[in-house]
């Protein structure tokens, strides 16, 4: 797996994948990879500095991981995110290879985390360009949940909440991958009761998600439980029976089982647990 893959694996949503496999590092350079990939940075910072001082390996990995290990460093490391961004910057700012995509995604978030002030506005324009000029890149798809979240809740987004969802509903037609989809579903959904607009507008999203075949379990409890509360109140008993059914079935030893038995014999669907 090429070095930047081995660092996005830990960055993208639980089930995505890179677009591509690219051909694996070997030697030195697969070394100090794998340690940064194994959360030691301490490890990994010299020996990314031995193969620039030494020149061997890909220069740009070995640069993007030189970069990567210094921002994983504690913070009293002098001048560490100065010194990452200088060397993000450059591979940016001259290539359009998996490093420089990588780069422009961790300058986005160097924006929204390690500026004073954080700089959302600029983190969502470095991302947007990503995903607009990258589409189907791993790091575009990495990039798109994050972007959702600075339009939903920064000024990155428009000042009125309704105006935020449909900013972010914009971008739904980006994701490549059923993860990174299902993700801005919820997030999405999560906006909508955040900022108390209609309930009935979480919907469709739930609906999406629910219809996914990557939503994890604990997850899909949640999104099953929600839909029904939707569709009851939005005056479906049937298709909310459904879903409160599919709850029961699919948990039997969930905590919510006796209040969605509840629910559903209220409107008829099954008698109530004693």
């Amino acid at each position: 797996m090429k070095p930047a893959m081995l660092i996005l694996l830990c960055l993208l949503p639980a089930g995505a994948a890179p677009a591509a496999e690219p051909a694996r590092p070997s030697g030195a350079l697969a070394e100090a990879w794998q340690a940064l990939a194994n959360n030691r940075p301490d490890l990994a910072l010299p020996q990314f500095e031995r193969l620039t001082a030494q020149g061997r390996g890909d220069p740009r990995a070995v640069r993007f991981g030189t970069a990567l290990s210094l921002l994983a460093q504690p913070t009293d490391l002098p001048n560490r995110v100065a010194r990452a961004r200088t060397l993000l910057a450059a591979l940016a700012a001259d290539g359009t290879d998996d490093a420089a995509l990588g780069a422009r995604f961790q300058l986005a978030r160097l924006a929204e985390f390690q500026s004073n002030p954080p700089d959302s506005v600029l983190a969502a324009e470095i991302f947007r360009q990503l995903i607009a000029e990258q589409p189907a890149s791993a790091w575009a798809q990495a990039a798109l949940p994050r972007l959702v979240v600075l339009l939903l809740y920064t000024p990155a987004g428009p000042a009125d909440p309704a105006k935020r969802v449909a900013a972010a509903e914009q971008l739904l037609g980006s994701a490549r991958q059923p993860a990174v989809a299902v993700e801005l579903h919820l997030i999405i959904a999560d906006a909508i009761f955040h900022y108390r607009l209609p309930d009935t507008e979480a919907l469709p999203h739930l609906l999406a998600a629910e219809q996914s075949a990557v939503l994890d379990a604990a997850t899909r409890g949640d999104v099953l439980v929600q839909t029904g509360e939707l569709l009851r109140l939005a005056g479906d008993p049937e298709r909310a029976a459904r879903y409160y059914q599919k709850f029961l079935t699919e948990y039997p030893r969930d905590a919510r089982q006796y209040a969605v038995r509840q629910r559903l014999a209220g409107q008829g669907g099954a008698k109530p647990a004693p």
